[in-house]
């Protein structure tokens, strides 16, 4: 038995088998695509900071010294 809440309407489902609930893991096809279209939008997205650790910053910075030595002049 597979229970769950479906992402989008918080409604709740138990099912036997994922064949059982072919748009798993919401509960109907209209949550599947209230979500595809909250992508499509760009609702979802991966906040981007200046918040990067310092050694990743190092890194950042040695990379572009290489790509600026590459350049011809």
């Amino acid at each position: 038995m597979i229970r769950g809440r479906c992402p989008i309407c918080s409604k709740t489902f138990s099912i036997a088998t994922l064949d059982d609930l072919p748009p798993f893991p919401f509960c109907s096809d209209r949550c599947r695509l209230i979500d595809l279209g909250r992508w499509i939008d760009g609702a979802y997205a991966v906040p981007v900071g200046s918040s990067a650790s310092p050694e990743a910053e190092d890194e950042a910075s040695a990379v572009e010294r290489v790509a600026d030595d590459d350049e011809p002049d």
